[in-house]
């Protein structure tokens, strides 16, 4: 058995031993100070500059608007699921990245909207959103022939108030035909 004695040996041999341990933790690992790294020249960073490709609008219109209005039939329900779908097409067209598949949802929606107008030869939001899908494609010709047949449905009682709001909704939107947008306003008698 150990006595009394024996155990303060003990420690103070274990503070001995430890100390220099101790010691040695406070000072730094790896020697002194580092050395100062030189600072690297400042580079002027180049902006990328983003090139868009510059399309040019297609000034004709091959289509006929101008059918015998006595042929002419109203199939509104018929026309507002055309143009419903005309609308999926352009914005799932907004979302594609595939350049190739933006051009084929925007035929699409070209298609429905002139669908519907087959459909309601006299209804103002067809004519308008296909003036509009025209532009997509740079067909400013059937664009501005779009907008002229807008302004001609205000000549007509019956079809004025819609025509009025869709153009008034031009002049809202400064995006809209902004490639041309004098020519639009002068389709549309603003």
């Amino acid at each position: 058995m150990m006595g009394r004695g024996s155990f303060w040996v003990r420690v103070g041999v274990s503070l001995v031993l430890a100390g220099p341990v101790a010691l040695a933790g406070c000072q730094p690992l790896y020697g002194g100070k580092p050395e100062k790294l030189a600072s690297l020249p400042k580079k002027a960073h180049k902006e990328e500059v983003v090139v868009e490709p510059t399309f040019k609008d297609i000034e004709d219109c091959k289509a006929d608007f101008h059918a015998d209005p006595k042929t002419a039939s109203q199939q509104s329900n018929a026309a507002k699921a055309l143009i419903s779908e005309g609308d999926t097409a352009v914005a799932s067209s907004d979302k594609a990245t595939d350049p190739a598949a933006q051009g084929g949802l925007l035929k699409e929606g070209v298609d429905r909207y002139r669908s519907a107008l087959l459909k309601d030869p006299y209804n103002a939001e067809a004519t308008l959103k296909l003036a509009l899908a025209y532009d997509r494609v740079y067909r400013k010709g059937c664009a501005i022939a779009m907008l002229k047949r807008l302004s001609s449905l205000t000549a007509n009682p019956k079809f004025a108030k819609s025509a009025t709001a869709a153009i008034d909704s031009i002049g809202d939107n400064a995006q809209w035909f902004k490639r041309y947008r004098k020519d639009a306003d002068a389709a549309v008698g603003r």
